[in-house]
């Protein structure tokens, strides 16, 4: 018998989280999946009488904010002493989690922009970041950026999975720099040979030229409004990106398109304009494990 996905929501009371959990409930519900919904305490002493009341709290905001349709599914609350980025990876395996749903502004709040966490240190599950102005509906298009030349098979299987499960059109988005004829044509080569291996037919590859990775997603939002982003990365420099001041301030098309990321080790940067993946050799391999 397959195990019931579960789905880990970190909340702690806010309206970006409120924003996920009506995001993540939705989605559960679609996928048949559990949720755990983990607050840490922080500093505060946590009593056996405040943890009580920090239970119930979460309960209560679970039944106010949760769709009617998501009432039915099996919920567990979790309250924990410390911060998020302490307790996320032992909640995550004791709860045998497959997927992160969070707001970006809780799971990045404690690391500087300059700063570069391992997300694998997070939690070795997929993460999926929700804006405020996300909206959940059963997912019609998907767009995963990569690099045609340098992809994963497990990766790009999970993509395709994921794809199936909502009969989505699937996207594969390869953005590069101002290149050259020869260069080019080994991109072209490299997208028609990755296009014979897909086993999901309802996919189509795009080559664009686009040298800063987030640019590229923004002006393809404004056209085809995707309903999720894929990226494939190993550490929260894109994240912080993503939903950096500087997009917000301009309201964004991709801040409206939940984000989730999958791990994969590369050859190449994620992005032709990051100068954090240009500057740094390539990782191991990372863990990639989304299930649902």
């Amino acid at each position: 018998m397959t195990p019931t996905p579960r789905i880990l929501l970190p909340f702690n009371f806010t309206d970006g989280c409120v924003a996920a959990l009506r995001y993540a409930s939705h989605l559960a519900t679609y996928l048949k999946a559990d949720m755990v919904l983990l607050h840490c305490a922080g500093d505060s002493q946590l009593t056996p009488t405040f943890q009580s009341h920090l239970m119930s709290r979460l309960r209560s905001y679970t039944d106010r904010y949760m769709p009617a349709s998501g009432k039915t599914i099996i919920r567990f609350c979790v309250v924990r002493a410390g911060n998020l980025r302490e307790n996320l990876p032992s909640v995550v395996e004791n709860h045998n989690v497959n997927l992160l749903v969070a707001s970006p502004e809780m799971l990045l709040e404690n690391i500087g922009s300059q700063e570069v966490v391992s997300l694998a240190g997070f939690a070795t599950c997929p993460v999926l970041l929700v804006p405020r102005e996300a909206v959940f509906q059963p997912l019609k298009e998907i767009v995963f950026s990569l690099n045609v030349t340098d992809t994963d098979a497990r990766v790009l299987e999970k993509v395709q999975k994921l794809a199936r499960q909502f009969s989505a059109h699937l996207t594969l988005l390869h953005l590069h720099g101002n290149v050259g004829g020869l260069e080019l044509c080994q991109y072209q080569k490299a997208a028609s040979k990755l296009q014979s291996e897909l086993s999901y037919p309802n996919v189509s590859i795009v080559c664009q030229e686009e040298e800063d990775l987030l640019e590229g997603l923004n002006d393809f939002s404004e056209l085809y409004t995707p309903d999720l982003f894929v990226l494939a990365t190993r550490d929260t420099h894109l994240l912080h990106e993503y939903f950096s001041g500087r997009y917000r301030k301009t309201s964004a098309y991709h801040l409206h398109t939940p984000l989730l990321n999958l791990y994969q080790a590369r050859t190449t940067p994620c992005s032709g304009g990051c100068t954090h993946c240009n500057g740094h050799e390539p990782a191991q391999k990372a863990v990639s494990s989304l299930e649902i």
